[in-house]
């Protein structure tokens, strides 16, 4: 019973770092997206 409970909480804590990890990443895409799209539009605007 100990060893399933320590294995479970070992996959929450892997489940949960790479939930982080892919946020991470799709935030880096999006921030990285946003500044190549930005200053494209403020061209074409001006």
């Amino acid at each position: 019973m100990a060893f399933g409970e320590e294995k479970h909480k070992k996959t929450t804590f892997e489940k949960v770092t790479l939930v982080i990890v892919v946020v991470m990443v799709v935030v880096m895409v999006v921030v990285t997206l946003a500044g190549l799209i930005l200053p494209a539009i403020n061209a074409l605007m001006n």
